[in-house]
């Protein structure tokens, strides 16, 4: 064979894997993104323009407090893709609450987490809840006790900062991290709790903001197996009245979802 024919040959080859290269990732691009396989326990991206996902197998579903609380897929802001949904509160005298919330047998360790977008900075005057891992109560399904509250609280600066509450009297307001770590505002940042509630003294709530650790508490839970994860806003006398938060891909895993995965 002549060094013509071979290079003829070899360029060919490289052109026909060049093409089947770009078509893998035109097929890469037009599939789902769901890069976690079986560590994804469930999500909700809101492509459909709906609450779907959250109601999905009657596990979940939304909730607002009339007249002052509203619940909205929107288009306003998207962490991915086109929707997102729009959690608005105007409480004043005593805290009203708006959320998304889905249930299920979760494994005794898993991950919980979504992505938030304030488009402005608020003033806190109590707890501002955004997150929450809750348990039926014993014996009373129908019954959602309080756990664990993510919040945002505002700093003498002006700054939000996550705060962790556990309900339970024991424990209550978890310590500040020093520094406090402070959420962006007009820009989507992610909330990630690690949530293992095994039998006996070894519960943990771990709690990160993107790919930062903020909380990691060791305390018992023992709870019955049935977990209750909210994203939510519930709240009073912010200021300005008229909160706004944005969520996005939210989902549980049973690892972390990191910047880079794909949801």
């Amino acid at each position: 064979m002549t060094d013509a024919r071979v290079g003829h040959r070899l360029i060919s080859r490289a052109v026909r894997r060049l093409v089947l290269l770009w078509l893998l990732a035109i097929v890469a691009g037009c599939a789902p993104r769901l890069e976690l396989g079986s560590d994804l326990l469930w999500s909700a991206r809101h492509e459909g323009g709906d609450l779907g996902e959250w109601s999905a197998d009657m596990k979940g579903g939304s909730s607002a407090d009339a007249p002052d609380t509203a619940l909205t897929v929107s288009t306003d802001y998207a962490h991915s893709g086109r929707y997102s949904v729009k959690l608005a509160n105007a409480a004043v005298s005593s805290a009203e609450e708006v959320r998304l919330w889905r249930t299920d047998q979760y494994p005794e360790a898993a991950f919980y987490s979504a992505w938030f977008y304030l488009p402005r900075a608020y003033q806190t005057a109590n707890d501002w809840t955004i997150m929450q891992l809750r348990n039926p109560v014993p014996g009373d399904p129908s019954t959602i006790s309080l756990l664990m509250d993510v919040d945002l609280r505002s700093l003498p600066s002006g700054d939000l900062i996550l705060s962790v509450y556990d309900h339970r009297a024991d424990y209550l307001r978890a310590a500040t991290p020093d520094p406090a770590v402070s959420i962006p505002i007009g820009r989507w940042f992610q909330v990630q709790a690690y949530f293992d509630y095994s039998p006996g003294g070894d519960g943990r709530f771990a709690l990160w903001l993107g790919d930062q650790l903020l909380y990691d508490l060791r305390r018992p839970f023992n709870l019955p197996g049935t977990v209750y994860f909210s994203v939510c806003n519930v709240g009073s006398a912010l200021s300005p009245t008229d909160s706004a938060i944005y969520v996005d891909d939210a989902a549980v895993s049973l690892t972390r979802v990191g910047d880079d995965a794909q949801l």
